[in-house]
């Protein structure tokens, strides 16, 4: 038998593309048919008040409507939505962490908390009727006073969004290291800021949808959803029916976009499911664009009090960020959300002494989950802002500050006195940290703003440069299934759904060389509860890393059995066989192939009184590895109009082993173009009364292909040995720090003292305003 090439490490082209790219994907909208029946929700209009009365009968009589259900029909039937991540114990204690995280109802019942909460649902025999019908049920509103801004909620006078709870803090923390106020008495400079990151998110192509049906033979519901997280998904269901797990299958087909909003369990996913199996029917519902505006989870909105404090050279003495997190009126990732700005603030950098404080608000806004990065961003942007401050006061420039700072190879890995969420004392695992930041500039000078000048006469153009850090690949596990078919080729299944992570190409590859097997040979199944019976989601850049690890050791398993099993047909002892690409060799020269091996494990073969080839694996990492990265940013600022430009762009990120260089190269770049929209265009606002203000695409701009430029990627490799694949996750790297870098450009642009951007989206207002000030100071 012959040795095939390595499959880890190469550039396999994606094999979702071809369906993608031809229009013959399969998305949860292209599974309704004929006989599919339509929901539609009926969502609040106010953003806080009391439900007086709820009368359906207008909408029930309408011919062509099945049921309308109201939050009443419900109650009793129905459980809530549970928190979806829970801190450990040593997080909790050396934070000082508290939460007062309340249940989300299926569909409300008393009272709503924010414009476009569900309070009943209409059944129809097709959409068009279906919000027909919606638009008969009449609700009687008792209006309560909204609050719709996090500072003012956490007024001791504020409306209470859950007048059930004390107050408006959904949770808080504390921690810290070291002396911050004795070491702020030694700085030479001590810059001090407010940052604010506009609420946005991630608006994938595809909106939210659920299809979901009652398989009498099998007494079961079967459910498919648009998301990342279908074991959550299942779970949620049977928590808030009683069903027994055996009793709801979930599956993700195709999925247009997910970046973390999927990374939720929604009502709707819930009550969809309990109708199929209440109405003997086939049930769907399909967001429209207007519904994921007001209704699908919003992220980031963040503001963070900070003060940086450095000694002469520009050498961090000390750093503590005071933070609010608004997070609308539920979240169930508040711990994790709240935890993850936190973790992050320390950035790639030595940094001494350390203080932070943070909590999180409940606000008569739409609900909040995990948005890219979740937390990271907003953390990088307090650090790097103030870094490119500290360096104006000290007279350095923004690398130079940088490189004084950085973590270098003789400092890793570096230990952190404080502990991750999964309560592991913290250790970023990293190579070197300064050399990220030196392969960045490399790719893009500060020079490049000269060499670029001819060609953009019209712009006054500016360079930025941020680092960042990542935990990424966090447990507690993931699943990974591999079992051999008959004709010797293999399904695999993992846990963690795709959303776009091109699973079916990187696990194929893991799989492929794992089993010493064409990467033909393996067909990856993705997103079934079915298909392995536990798993976590996609979602923190875990999925290569806990996933592909697992899908690892299954095929690990496989290969042994495989092993184990061609030792008796060959009547040797096991020893005496060795896995060889395309199946295993004896000793005394015999090879038998996967597919020869398939054939005696069928009926009437010579193994066929044994179990099929079958092995399921969890892996549980120890705990996250880090992973690490610079970006640098030439804008152009046109000065009649503000409007800011990205005309280059580049990233040096040190990673781990990389499964696909290309699908981390295409990560990163999709990464810096949500980072840029999030950082010019891109921002949820409401009314002081919590009416959303962006309800359509007029309003929440997205960029384009003219507004995201080329991004040179550099891929440095540093250590990951908290994995069998030596890899690191990567679905974040190009978000973190574009916002910190795009405002650092637009200052040095302006010719700004540095620190002056402290909010995004970057308005063109903002910017002129900075051209007036920049010119008043000069004349």
């Amino acid at each position: 038998m012959t040795t095939s090439a390595p499959l880890m490490g190469a550039t396999v082209p994606r094999r979702e593309d071809e369906r993608f790219l031809t229009g013959r994907g399969a998305f949860v909208a292209d599974l309704t048919g004929p006989g599919t029946w339509h929901a539609v929700f009926v969502r609040s209009s106010y953003a806080a008040a009391r439900i007086r009365a709820v009368e359906t009968a207008a909408a029930r009589r309408l011919p062509g409507v099945l049921a309308v259900l109201t939050g009443e029909d419900l109650a009793g039937r129905l459980g809530p939505l549970g928190s979806l991540h829970k801190p450990q114990p040593a997080f909790v204690e050396a934070f000082s962490f508290h939460s007062a995280e309340i249940d989300l109802p299926c569909l409300a019942i008393e009272r709503v908390h924010y414009v476009g909460e569900p309070l009943a649902v209409v059944v129809a025999e097709s959409r068009a009727i279906a919000e027909d019908a919606a638009e008969l049920v009449d609700i009687a509103y008792e209006r309560d006073e909204p609050v719709a801004d996090a500072r003012t909620a956490l007024s001791a006078t504020a409306p209470r969004v859950h007048p059930e709870l004390p107050d408006n803090v959904a949770a808080s923390l504390q921690a810290g290291f070291g002396d911050v106020d004795a070491a702020r008495r030694r700085a030479a400079h001590v810059v001090r800021n407010t940052f604010r990151i506009g609420r946005h998110s991630g608006i994938p192509l595809e909106c939210r949808g659920v299809l979901s049906r009652w398989d009498q033979a099998r007494q079961r519901v079967e459910v498919w959803t648009s998301t990342q997280v279908p074991h959550f998904v299942r779970t949620a269901i049977t928590t808030a029916t009683g069903w027994p797990t055996h009793q709801v299958r979930v599956r993700t087909p195709d999925v247009g976009g997910g970046f973390g909003p999927k990374a939720n369990v929604y009502a709707e996913e819930v009550v969809v499911a309990y109708l199929a199996r209440l109405l003997n029917r086939e049930v769907a519902w399909i967001e429209d664009r207007a519904e994921h505006f007001q209704a699908t989870a919003q992220g980031r909105d963040q503001e963070l009090e900070a003060e940086l404090a450095v000694d002469s050279d520009g050498r961090i003495l000390s750093w503590s960020v005071d933070y609010v997190v608004d997070v609308g009126a539920g979240s169930l990732w508040v711990a994790g959300i709240i935890a993850n700005t936190a973790l992050h603030l320390l950035g790639a950098y030595r940094i001494p002494h350390y203080r932070v404080s943070g909590r999180a608000v409940y606000t008569n806004k739409t609900i909040v989950a995990q948005y890219r990065g979740a937390g990271r961003p907003e953390a990088c942007f307090a650090l790097e802002r103030s870094l490119d401050a500290a360096a104006d006061a000290a007279g350095l420039p923004p690398e130079e500050i940088r490189r004084r700072n950085i973590l270098r190879a003789e400092d890793l890995p570096h230990e952190v006195p404080l502990p991750y969420r999964d309560g592991v004392p913290i250790t970023y695992d990293g190579a070197d940290f300064g050399r990220c930041l030196d392969a960045c500039l490399k790719l893009l000078p500060a020079e490049t703003v000269t060499d670029l000048a001819a060609d953009y006469p019209d712009l006054l153009l500016g360079h930025g440069i941020s680092t960042y850090v990542e935990a990424t690949g966090r447990g507690p596990y993931e699943s990974g299934r591999a079992r051999l078919l008959p004709g010797g080729t293999f399904e695999i299944a993992a846990g963690s759904a795709s959303a776009g992570q091109s699973h079916e190409t990187t696990f194929a590859q893991v799989a492929a060389q794992t089993l010493g097997v064409p990467f033909d040979a393996v067909r990856v199944r993705n997103g079934d509860t079915d298909a392995v019976a536990y798993g976590i989601g996609s979602f923190a850049s875990r999925s290569a890393v806990v996933g592909g690890s697992a899908v690892y050791t299954a095929c690990r398993r496989l290969r042994e059995r495989g092993r184990e099993l061609a030792a008796e047909l060959l009547d040797v002892r096991p020893d005496d066989v060795d896995a060889v690409d395309g199946g295993f060799s004896s000793s005394d020269g015999r090879d038998i192939g996967w597919e020869r091996l398939a054939t005696e494990l069928a009926p009437g073969g010579g193994l066929a009184d044994h179990q099929p080839l079958d092995q399921t694996s969890t892996f549980s990492p120890p705990t996250v590895t880090w992973t690490m990265g610079a970006h640098a940013a030439v804008v152009g600022i046109d000065p009649g109009t503000g409007i800011v430009r990205v005309l280059r762009y580049a990233v040096a990120h040190e990673g781990g082993d990389e499964i696909n260089p290309a699908v981390v190269e295409g990560q990163v770049r999709g990464g810096v173009a949500q980072g840029i929209g999030g950082t010019l265009l891109e921002e949820f606002a409401y009314s002081a009364e919590g009416q959303p203000q962006t309800t359509t695409f007029a309003e929440y701009l997205l960029p384009g292909t003219f507004e995201v430029p080329p991004t040179a990627v550099a891929h440095l490799h540093g250590p990951a040995d908290l994995n069998p694949l030596g890899v690191k996750g990567v679905g974040e790297s190009g978000t973190i720090a574009v916002y910190s870098t795009v405002a650092a450009a637009v200052e040095d642009a302006a010719s700004s003292a540095a620190g002056r951007i402290t909010t995004t989206p970057i308005r063109p207002s903002t910017v002129l305003a900075l051209l007036t000030e920049t010119e008043g100071e000069a004349s």
